[in-house]
């Protein structure tokens, strides 16, 4: 059967899904979470996953020229002349409260809550921007079954300090000291007020002593959470 809609839909799909990673790790994150789930069935997909991936592969092909662009505040006259990618304010979604620069870092988290039919685990998201693109982005399941959409979030939000603490130290070292807090934007209520609050509840006490580091590092003031909305 594998053999058969190999050869119907015309192409080995475990080397197509290879493919696909390489530019979702590079300069494509926003395939992340649809490289992810179809990486699952790579040792038996059905025909919606063949068909998925080439829906993937079409949106790669209908937008070849996008990727990750990143400013500085004065040209490099050193670099070889040739045409600029034309960019414009369409191009990026940022919100009215970030403003636009090439020093700060800052970043979105998000989570789903148990999606996943088998093992009913969340998927986290987290991208942080610096100069203008993503510097770095996470698509993963989460290590453990979250009880509630706030869990899940918070989880998120742990992840997302961890990666904050590393590019905040890496900036550092290359003379990019960031003066204030990284501000990390989250769309869950419950997990803003956690985070902000600086204290478990007696709801979350159960959650792993880890994630509550999130805590900590807002209180150093390493990162705050704020709201942002979603669709």
């Amino acid at each position: 059967e594998k053999i058969c809609l190999k050869q119907k839909m015309g192409f080995n799909y475990r080397q197509v899904i290879g493919e696909i990673i390489f530019p979702m790790m590079k300069c494509r994150p926003e395939i992340a979470a649809a490289a992810i789930k179809l990486s699952q069935y790579m040792e038996n997909p059905a025909e919606i996953h063949y068909k998925a991936t080439l829906g993937i592969l079409e949106f790669l092909s209908n937008t070849i020229d996008d990727g990750i662009y990143y400013w500085r505040r004065e040209p490099r006259l050193d670099l070889p002349e040739g045409p600029m990618p034309t960019i414009t304010p369409d191009n990026y979604c940022f919100d009215e409260k970030t403003p636009v620069t090439d020093h700060n870092l800052y970043g979105y988290v998000d989570s789903d809550w148990g999606t996943d039919s088998v093992h009913r685990k969340s998927i986290t998201g987290v991208v942080l921007l610096f100069a203008g693109g993503a510097v770095g982005y996470r698509c993963k399941y989460q290590d453990v079954i979250a009880h509630s959409s706030t869990e899940a979030e918070f989880t998120a939000a742990c992840d997302a300090g961890k990666m904050i603490l590393f590019f905040r130290s890496l900036l550092d070292d290359l003379g990019i000291e960031q003066t204030h807090a990284t501000i990390l934007y989250e769309d869950n209520n419950g997990a803003l007020m956690m985070a902000n609050a600086q204290q478990p509840t007696r709801r979350t006490r159960h959650m792993d002593i880890k994630k509550v580091a999130l805590l900590d590092w807002v209180e150093q003031d390493l990162m705050i959470l704020e709201a942002i909305k979603t669709a």
